[in-house]
């Protein structure tokens, strides 16, 4: 009797430690709240940094290119690429090598999206932000040879489908001139 009583309560603590175990898992999940505050932490620091671009005229004075007529992508914008940025695997969250702008009805553009684009050829692995996976690679949009990869983050416009997802239905181009 005392070998069946000692057995079960060697049975139960054993329970009862694989279920402590299992409720406070030592790796960090989606679900976890400091990697939730981390990427948020990233985010605002990004969106924070990209603020003065809301003046399409500071882009382009800084040397973003690419705004010309029929220029628009629906569903996306238009793009600004920031060429001295476009062409290395460096990535820095404040420094996109792309802007992305719905343009209005009154002639002006509103700032949307980042972009950050890295040529396939220039790393040998998927490249990571905000811990997101870039999509890619994929050919060139722009039609010349070669791939890349990129990730868009929707700072300045909700996307019903998720901040990371990079066409959004809510981006017109009804108005590109």
């Amino acid at each position: 009797m005392k070998r069946l009583l000692v057995a079960l309560m060697v049975a139960f603590l054993s329970l009862s430690a694989m279920s402590t175990v299992s409720a406070h898992p030592h790796h960090h999940d989606d679900d976890d709240d400091d990697y939730k505050y981390s990427v948020r932490k990233e985010l605002a620091s990004s969106k924070k940094a990209l603020k003065k671009y809301r003046d399409i005229e500071v882009a382009l004075d800084e040397g973003f290119t690419g705004l010309v007529p029929g220029a628009c992508v629906p569903k996306m914008g238009i793009h600004l690429v920031k060429p001295s940025r476009a062409d290395d695997a460096k990535l820095d969250i404040r420094k996109p090598e792309i802007l992305v702008y719905e343009p209005l009805k009154d002639g002006s553009y509103k700032l949307v999206a980042a972009e950050w684009y890295v040529p396939d050829e220039k790393t040998d692995k998927t490249p990571k932000l905000f811990n997101q996976k870039f999509q890619g690679p994929m050919k060139n949009h722009d039609g010349s040879k070669g791939k890349h990869y990129d990730l868009h983050a929707w700072l300045f416009k909700k996307n019903p489908d998720g901040m990371f997802t990079p066409e959004n239905k809510l981006v017109s181009c009804k108005f590109a001139k």
